[in-house]
């Protein structure tokens, strides 16, 4: 009889599960960003989303070339997810007032905290893990919260 707090091993599919997390993640901040770029006036802000788009674009392609590991494909997210994004996007910065797409951006990025140290705590407690998701999961992790924090300046 197995006991319950037995440590489980990770099987392919939760490593791939993890991956398509992380990559759908950075999808989701590609989206935002590409909503709302050109509506940022004040140059510093409109750099730091640039800087934060080229992280993105850098964790998607991480994330493509683990789970080319596992032989498996990026998931995207679904249409209805790409649209809803966007439309939340453009309703929130309709103003186009600097102010609200910072707001847009920290909700964003505080989203993405959430969504990674979830699945990174649950997949931490289990044998087996991959230490290159791992990582990869941490630095989303430490780029989401950099980035919020940097905006807070900005408010």
């Amino acid at each position: 009889m197995e006991k319950e707090n037995e440590t489980k091993k990770v099987s392919k599919e939760e490593n791939i599960e993890f991956l398509n997390l992380i990559y759908q993640n950075a999808e989701m901040g590609l989206i935002g960003i590409d909503c709302v770029m050109k509506k940022v006036e004040d140059e510093e802000i409109s750099h730091l989303i640039k800087e934060q788009r080229e992280e993105y674009e850098e964790f998607c392609n991480d994330a493509k070339k683990l789970l080319s590991k596992y032989g498996a494909k990026e998931e995207e997210i679904s249409a209805i997810q790409k649209l809803s994004s966007k439309v939340m996007s453009e309703l929130m910065s309709i103003n186009k007032e600097d102010k609200n797409i910072v707001k847009l951006m920290m909700e964003g990025n505080e989203k993405g905290v959430i969504a990674i140290k979830e699945k990174l705590n649950m997949y931490e407690k289990k044998e087996g893990i991959d230490s290159e998701i791992i990582d990869l999961a941490n630095r989303l992790y430490a780029t989401e919260e950099h980035n919020r924090e940097e905006f807070e300046s900005y408010l």
